[in-house]
C-alpha cells in the first residue's frame, strides 16, 4: 500500500514539475540517505526520460509481482535494506516456486541501498554466487 501511494504521489509530481525540479526533489531525498551521492547521481542523471514521468508511473502501477512471481519457475534473489519498507519480503519468498530463492537484507541500508558503496561489493559477490549456485 505504501509503495502504491508513493507511485501515485510521484505520478502527480512528475506531471506538474519539469525534469530538473523532479530530479532535484529526488536527490533531496537521497541526501537524507547514507548512500553515496555519486553512485545515485549516475542513476538519476538521465531523469524521468524526456518528461515521461507520468507514463512511467502508469507503467509501475501495472506491475503485479504477486501475479508474476508464482509463474516463474526459477530461483529469485531478493535484496532489501533494513531501513526500507519491509512489508512484503515474506510474501515474495512464499510466492516463489523454487526453494533456492533467497532474500538478503542489508543492515543499515535504506531505499537507496544498492547505490551505497558499503554494500556494492557484497551485492555483486552474492549475485555471482547465486548465479553459480543456481545454474541450470
Amino acid at each position: 500500500v505504501k509503495a502504491r501511494a508513493g507511485i501515485w504521489f510521484l505520478r502527480k509530481l512528475s506531471g506538474n514539475m519539469n525534469n530538473k525540479a523532479l530530479m532535484g526533489a529526488m536527490m533531496g531525498n537521497v541526501k537524507k540517505s547514507k548512500a553515496d551521492y555519486h553512485l545515485v547521481e549516475c542513476c538519476y542523471a538521465g531523469g524521468m526520460f524526456f518528461q515521461q514521468g507520468s507514463a512511467q508511473c502508469d507503467c509501475l502501477h501495472t506491475v503485479a509481482p504477486g501475479q508474476i512471481i508464482p509463474i516463474l519457475n526459477i530461483p529469485i534473489l531478493f535484496f532489501n535494506g533494513s531501513e526500507d519498507y519491509r512489508d512484503s519480503e515474506d510474501k515474495w519468498l512464499r510466492l516463489c516456486k523454487d526453494d533456492r530463492s533467497y532474500l538478503h537484507v542489508y543492515d543499515g541500508g535504506d531505499h537507496f541501498f544498492c547505490h551505497d558503496s558499503r554494500f556494492v561489493d557484497d551485492m555483486l559477490h552474492r549475485m555471482d554466487k547465486f548465479i553459480q549456485m543456481t545454474r541450470l
